[in-house]
C-alpha cells in the first residue's frame, strides 16, 4: 500500500512539475509575442512615416511647380493682352452696331 501512495505522490509531483512547465512556456510564448509585436509596429510606423514624409515633400515640390507654371502662365496672357492692337473706333463701331443698329 506504501507503494502506491508513493507512487501517486510521484506522479502528482510530475503533474505539477509539468504544469508549471507549461505556464513558464505560455509565459514566455506571451513575452515572445509581445516582444515580435512593438518590434513590427515600431518597424511598421518607421516605415509609415518615411513614407509619409517623402510623399510630402513631393506634394509640397508639385505644388511650387505647378505655381509657378500658374504664374508664368498668368504673366504670359498679361503680356499677349498688353501686345494686341487695340483699335478703339473698330471696337465703338461694333457696340454701336449690336447695341443700337446701326
Amino acid at each position: 500500500m506504501q507503494e502506491e501512495i508513493n507512487v501517486i505522490q510521484h506522479l502528482i509531483s510530475v503533474e505539477k512539475d509539468a504544469a508549471t512547465l507549461i505556464d513558464d512556456a505560455v509565459k514566455e510564448a506571451d513575452a515572445r509575442t509581445a516582444e515580435a509585436k512593438n518590434k513590427s509596429n515600431t518597424q511598421f510606423k518607421q516605415q509609415y512615416d518615411e513614407c509619409a514624409a517623402a510623399l510630402q515633400k513631393e506634394f509640397e515640390h508639385t505644388v511650387e511647380q505647378k505655381k509657378s507654371e500658374h504664374n508664368k502662365s498668368i504673366e504670359q496672357f498679361k503680356a499677349d493682352l498688353e501686345n494686341q492692337l487695340k483699335d478703339y473706333n473698330e471696337f465703338n463701331k461694333v457696340l454701336n452696331g449690336l447695341l443700337f443698329g446701326k
